[in-house]
């Protein structure tokens, strides 16, 4: 039992170690997109005096060229505007749906508009 035990954690942690991170960093402006694939992911904006606010995200898409966001339900809102947020690693850019956007529709990354063009690598 103890071996299923061991080799059950040693599963767990090789699956997570194969985890795509993406990190998208705007041209021009203060920000950064983080998404772990399956996993959590952070929109970080700077307010202009050396702080920022962080979105804490969800995965809610991923097709291997883009990866997108969505606000956690279980996170305070740090950006009560953001709906989700995306990178896309062959257009080198990261698009946001604000709720404004979202009524309506439903949440994709076709209806997210251009936040900026980025530096996006995938680890």
């Amino acid at each position: 039992m103890r071996v299923l035990t061991v080799a059950a954690a040693l599963a767990a942690l090789a699956g997570a170690a194969n985890a795509e991170d993406w990190i998208a960093v705007c041209f021009g402006q203060d920000s950064q997109y983080t998404q772990t694939v399956g996993g959590a992911g952070y929109f970080h904006v700077a307010n202009g005096n050396g702080t920022y606010d962080t979105q804490k995200l969800v995965q809610n898409y991923y097709d291997g060229t883009i990866v997108c966001g969505i606000a956690d339900p279980k996170a305070p809102l740090a950006m009560s505007e953001v709906a989700e947020v995306c990178a896309d690693k062959v257009k080198n850019t990261v698009s946001v749906m604000t709720l404004a956007d979202d009524v309506g529709k439903r949440i994709t990354p076709q209806n997210a508009r251009v936040y900026c063009t980025a530096r996006v690598n995938v680890f």
